[in-house]
This record gives C-alpha cells, structure tokens and sequence, in this order.
C-alpha cells in the first residue's frame, strides 16, 4: 500500500509539474533574517543565531496551480492544486498537518506540552470550501509504517465585518487522541483581538485544555507591538514583540518570551533580528 500510495504521488507530481511548464503565471518571493539571541539561563545564545533564508515560489496555468519553499537550501513544503468553481483540492506530497491554532497544552504525565496535539505532517489531501461569509476545509492525510493509518482533520470560519468565529476538530489515528479548538478575533482600526481554547483528549485518558489570547496594535508610520499569552494548568508563555520599518522591505524586531514551566525555574529568551523581504 506504501509503495502505490509512493507511486500515486509520483505520478500526480509528474503531472502538476508538466503542467506548471505550460504555466501562464509564475510568482516568487523570498525573505531572510539575522540577529541575535539568548535565554536567562543561559542555555542558549547566539549572535547570528536566527539566521535564515526562505523563498516561496508559485505557478499557475488555468485552474491547476503549484509551489514550493526552499528553506535555507531544502525544500520544506510543495503542493499541487486544483481550484474548481466552488472548491480548491491541494495535494501535499511533503505533508499536511493540522493543529488548534496557536493553543499549547501541558500534559501533567508527560511533564511536556502535547505534540503534535492535532494531527502530524503526512502526505495527504486538502479541501477548501469558501464561501461568502463562510468557510469551510477538511484534511486527511496518512502514515505508512506496519500498516497504513489515516488522519482526519476539518474546520469552519464565520465571519461578520469585524468579528471572525472559527473551529477546528482533529482526529490523530497513529495515537489514537483527538482535539478541537475554537477561535474568536476581532479588528477595530489599528487594533485586533484573538481568544482561543483547545482542548485534547487522549484514548482512555483524562481531557486536558489550553487557552491563548493576543493584542496587537498598529502605529502610525507602520510599527507595531504584539502581546500574547498561551495558558494549560500550572503552565504559562507570556510574549511580547515590537516590529518597526527600517526602510522599504527592511523591518527591525524585537522579541521576548517568558515561560514558566511546571517543576522549573521561569525562563526569559529574547532575540533582536533584521528581516529583509522581496
């Protein structure tokens, strides 16, 4: 089964990539980054640590599209896709995965957050289906290994002006754990709010939950200040970041988490870094 689901992306691959070559539309972009960092406890710390290199490239003919990342050398994402009058289906021969937003939940027996706490990266298939004020997607993907195990995953989005409700569900087959989150965001001028909740339940274990909330305000002149907080039981993230333009392309951040682990002393990591983007 592993070796004609192999062959099956191969062949689709093949195909997306013979029809990007009659492409009437092709698109790049790239960015790269550098700086310096560190943690409180002295655990980590570099100059030039968070160096990197992305670029994103994109090609359409008609109705069939496909991309591809290269981060710093090695391609880390592609896809095929097939966007018809009222659907888009994205193959992911390098995985698709799907997680609760940007909740993180703490698992008390483990001493570690829960990862991955929706479904893991696998090859698969995407469905996306938008509509006015509505949408809606739905993930499958699977892992070959003794015997082939299929991930489900699905969401929808309302949204009304200002205000956005979003939901998601995961189904992880290989370890047998759902989880589900919902999400609320609201935009007001220079300001935007977002609230999640995530919960997760393991097969014939106790359902552990996670909160995360984020402010983000906007300047005049292009800066920017985000603060958020990830919360699950005894554990907590607090993150602050300041982004200011430099020049056109050209943006200076600073950043700092602070993160209190259950049974461990609070760490403090911070990073200041350029980013360059064309």
């Amino acid at each position: 089964m592993r070796k004609v689901l192999i062959g099956v992306l191969i062949a689709c691959l093949s195909v997306g990539l013979a029809t990007v070559a009659f492409a009437t539309e092709f698109s790049w972009s790239g960015s790269a980054e550098f700086g310096i960092e560190g943690t409180s406890d002295g655990a980590s710390g570099d100059f030039f640590g968070s160096a990197s290199l992305t670029v994103d490239a994109t090609a359409t003919s008609g109705p069939w599209g496909a991309g591809v990342t290269l981060e710093d050398g090695a391609i880390s994402d592609g896809y095929i896709s097939y966007s018809g009058a009222a659907f888009t289906l994205t193959m992911y021969p390098l995985g698709v995965d799907n997680g609760v937003f940007d909740v993180e939940i703490w698992d008390p027996a483990a001493g570690a957050l829960v990862d991955p706490l929706g479904i893991p990266s696998n090859p698969g298939l995407k469905l996306d289906v938008p509509m006015e004020g509505f949408d809606f997607y739905a993930v499958v993907n699977n892992h070959a290994n003794a015997q082939v195990t299929y991930n489900f995953a699905g969401g929808v989005g309302f949204s009304m002006g200002p205000l956005g409700l979003d939901f998601t569900f995961n189904s992880n087959q290989e370890n047998k754990t759902s989880s589900y989150g919902a999400q609320v965001s609201y935009s007001a001028g220079s300001m935007s709010f977002t609230g999640q909740y995530g919960g997760f339940a393991p097969e014939g274990g106790d359902a552990l939950t996670g909160y995360y909330g984020k402010l983000e305000y906007t300047l005049p002149g292009g800066s920017a200040f985000t603060l958020s907080y990830n919360g699950s039981g005894e554990y907590g993230k607090i993150y602050g970041e300041f982004t200011t333009p430099l020049a056109e392309n050209v943006d200076l951040t600073f950043d700092v988490t602070s993160t209190n682990t259950p049974g461990a002393d609070t760490v403090t990591g911070w990073e200041g870094k350029i980013g360059f983007s064309v």
